[in-house]
């Protein structure tokens, strides 16, 4: 077994191969240390289109075309299904990329980690990261393959892509929580034998709003196979929820018993499940906004969600964790060639910058009282309007590179707080004549 390498990276997943990828393009001896054994499942299934020239850059494109769902745009909707607004993104976006990607997570992390040992990488699958020391001559990374004993592995330069599970932060103590952000509770599943509508038939995720004290959403994602829903709600509602439902269904059932619960209380999802089967058990993920204070150093850089994990309101979870790859990958190659920091620095500016614009939109999107909504009649779906606009507006924004031209999206942001911008947005916002109700985004030719 392979037990050293100029760079080891704790965590196989789209962050951690695509790094492995880039630095074995240029030449480095690469170690991935996944503690699972690929395919495994995992939630995260749709894509803003930016990751169309990642995945040519990687050289998997032509694979995603063959194997996943392509996605034109979103569809937006309130809980009774009675309003419905449709975002395309070839109305913003020319080219191919205007058509990006859903994916079961299963196939698509494969997929990506597969491609990175075909362009040099070694990955040893089942390793669990223990431990790790930075020592003058280098670092050394404990590790148990298939519940083993203790192994060691050593190299120049360590990366940590270890998802949620967050080992470098956790372990230095630098995990900080997002304090603008609530905290959040997501439960998922799939199903099949469902009847799709006209916009989830042609590539859409759909968005279903949950208003009130639930402060949450509900996504519809068509992947090839089935069917992806899920659910995200307020975590002190989940709380409140949690106390009542384990009462009925006790402490291993509750988690299901609140994702019926939430599902069902929407005729936009139950429209679609008249018949369908739900083919696994529902997947739970809580508190999910948090940061690593510090991203890097001499001997390590942190990459995707190890180093920051957002709401996924607006897909942007594949996206940030990919390109933040691409970037650091540069970094790193000038630090270990005795270039110095600064292209690392750099990086991990822009890295930052970007989280910032999403964390602020996301802020936005729940707090959408900071957008002029002064041309919007108000009236018993108002609640709905607002969160409808904010969403198409903000999802806007992210049809940009908003990672190295991060200051000036987030000064575009601020000006949401004009009405005349609101005006400005409103042809593709589906507030616009030609975005009726029933209208769906063309897939791009």
């Amino acid at each position: 077994m392979k037990t050293s390498a100029d760079i080891i990276i704790i965590g196989g997943g789209p962050s951690g191969s695509s790094t492995a990828t880039h630095l074995s393009k240029m030449g480095y001896d690469v170690l991935v240390l996944e503690k699972a054994h690929f395919p495994r499942e995992h939630v995260g299934e749709s894509m803003l289109p930016f990751t169309y020239d990642l995945f040519e850059e990687l050289g998997v494109l032509e694979d995603m075309k063959a194997r996943f769902t392509r996605k034109p745009g979103v569809t937006f909707s309130n809980a009774d299904a009675s309003q419905e607004s449709h975002w395309c993104f070839n109305r913003v976006i020319d080219g191919p990329q205007a058509l990006s990607f859903h994916a079961r997570r299963a196939q698509f992390d494969d997929l990506l980690l597969r491609n990175s040992e075909q362009n040099g990488a070694t990955v040893i699958e089942g390793a669990a990261v223990t431990d790790m020391h930075f020592e003058d001559q280098g670092v050394k990374v404990i590790a148990e393959v298939d519940h083993g004993e203790p192994q060691t592995f050593t190299a120049r330069f360590l990366v940590d892509a270890s998802g949620q599970n967050a080992f470098i932060a956790r372990k230095m103590g630098m995990q900080k929580p997002f304090k603008r952000l609530n905290v959040r509770q997501a439960l998922s599943a799939h199903w099949v034998n469902v009847k799709l509508d006209d916009s989830l038939a042609n590539g859409n995720i759909k968005i279903v709003h949950l208003g009130g004290e639930k402060l949450g959403w509900i996504w519809m994602i068509p992947i090839k196979d089935s069917l992806s829903i899920g659910v995200a709600l307020n975590m002190s509602y989940a709380k409140q929820e949690r106390k009542r439902l384990m009462a009925e269904h006790g402490r291993k059932g509750w988690e299901k018993a609140l994702y019926l619960q939430e599902i069902q209380s929407s005729a936009a999802v139950m429209n679609v499940l008249q018949g369908a089967e739900m083919i696994d058990e529902v997947a739970s993920n809580g508190d999910f906004s948090y940061y690593s204070e510090k991203k890097f150093d001499d001997q390590y850089a942190i990459v995707g969600d190890a180093g920051g994990f957002l709401d996924p309101i607006f897909s942007s979870g594949i996206y940030l964790g990919m390109m933040g790859a691409k970037l650091a990958a540069k970094g790193i190659d000038d630090l270990l060639q005795g270039r110095g920091k600064d292209r690392l620095e750099a990086a991990y500016q822009d890295i930052s910058g970007g989280y910032q614009v999403v964390e602020e939109l996301i802020c936005t999107f729940y707090e959408p009282n900071s957008i002029a909504f002064s041309d919007i009649t108000v009236d018993t779906n108002f609640s709905f309007r607002k969160f409808e606009t904010a969403y198409s507006i903000l999802h806007l924004i992210l049809a940009g590179d908003f990672f190295t031209n991060h200051e000036r999206y987030l000064k575009a942001i601020a000006t949401l707080k004009s009405a005349d911008m609101i005006e400005k947005f409103k042809s593709l916002t589906g507030h616009a004549e030609e975005a009726k109700m029933h209208e769906v985004c063309l897939m791009p030719a």
